[in-house]
């Protein structure tokens, strides 16, 4: 008889509402011993960073998957290339790709796609059980990088903009309330001082392929929208 999965939800390293976490853990202890064998949690890329709130509150269900008797598996996913997707139309419309810390400072991301790709071999394989695995793709980009793809992309000129928290906030109409978006504000002036760092090597060797690249995300949504022009 096949075993019996469970995956917790998605999450971005953006801010969560404070018991966004609170369910798995009691859940998580009701499952010791119980008919669920597996379980992927898509947790966050540095969750010991006991600075970012957002990040350290993932902590706790990860300290219960190790009282469990499910076969866990952990996942760490840098920042979402689909984050640029969001910000795409506004890219296209004005010819600026702007996020509210400096143009020069070097993230790490992923495709949600490879994420979602490692969750399902976790949850259908063993290859993958009791590993704690940090995604990236491969490189640190900044701003100015990817406006420079962009621009190739799309044949066109665009720049990098740098514009304060609260104008970027507002103009992405954010669902967020006034703690959350403290909590990103954060999260921001984080990536400002100290970027985010990030390797590939593990997501490599768990999809066992090369991760999709910054350059080919943005190649297939400048695609997107040549198609719809």
């Amino acid at each position: 008889m096949p075993s019996r999965a469970s995956t917790a939800s998605f999450t971005s390293d953006r801010p969560l509402p404070p018991m966004k976490h609170a369910w798995a853990l009691p859940w998580l202890r009701l499952q010791h011993g119980q008919a669920f064998e597996k379980f992927a949690f898509s947790s966050v890329i540095q969750p010991t960073n006991t600075r970012l709130k957002n990040h350290a509150s993932k902590v706790p269900v990860e300290d219960a998957l190790y009282s469990t008797n499910m076969e866990y598996t952990i996942l760490h996913p840098a920042n979402f290339m689909q984050n640029i997707a969001a910000a795409w139309p506004s890219v296209v419309r004005d010819g600026v790709f702007s996020e509210p810390f400096p143009k020069t400072a070097k993230l790490a991301r992923v495709d949600y796609r490879d994420v979602a790709e490692v969750a399902a071999i976790a949850l259908t394989e063993a290859r993958l059980s009791y590993a704690t695995l940090e995604l990236c793709a491969d490189g640190m980009h900044s701003r100015e990088e990817i406006a420079s793809m962009m621009s190739e992309e799309l044949g066109r000129p665009l720049s990098a903009g740098e514009p304060t928290f609260g104008e970027w906030a507002e103009n992405a109409r954010l669902p967020y309330d006034d703690r959350q978006l403290q909590l990103l504000a954060k999260v921001h002036d984080h990536y400002a001082k100290y970027g985010l760092g990030g390797n590939s090597l593990t997501l490599r060797a768990a999809l066992g392929r090369e991760p999709r690249s910054l350059r080919s995300f943005i190649r297939e949504l400048a695609l997107q929208t040549a198609q719809i022009a």
